[in-house]
């Protein structure tokens, strides 16, 4: 397992974009730092198991970026419908604290079954 630069850098940047148009949507909102760094980490995590990771073994490598493009799209979803919506910060937190982290949960068990 490892990654490609290339795309790394590009996920980089595709985050960031993703946070910086969240931070100008929210611009009313009292928690727009919350949402641009929950946003920007959303992607980051999401798109770096989609894009940037690479592996010899093709077949679970699959498993893993079909996982992680589930999560970017709900995680996505979320943070637009908290843009529309107004960000109540408990809710904001839990949900995508919750998802975070069984998307994390997943992709460790994916990676140890490639190493494995």
């Amino acid at each position: 397992m490892k990654l490609d630069m290339i795309k790394t850098i590009i996920t980089v940047a595709l985050a960031g974009l993703t946070a910086f148009g969240f931070f100008v949507a929210n611009e009313d909102d009292t928690y727009r730092i919350l949402i641009t760094i929950g946003s920007g980490l959303s992607v980051l995590l999401t798109l770096g198991g989609f894009l940037a990771l690479a592996s010899p073994n093709h077949g679970l490598m699959v498993n893993l970026k079909i996982v992680s493009c589930l999560f970017f799209i709900v995680l996505l979803i979320v943070h637009i419908i908290f843009s529309i919506a107004g960000i109540y910060f408990p809710a904001y937190i839990i949900i995508t604290g919750v998802l975070i982290v069984i998307y994390l949960l997943v992709s460790y068990s994916i990676i140890r079954a490639i190493k494995n």
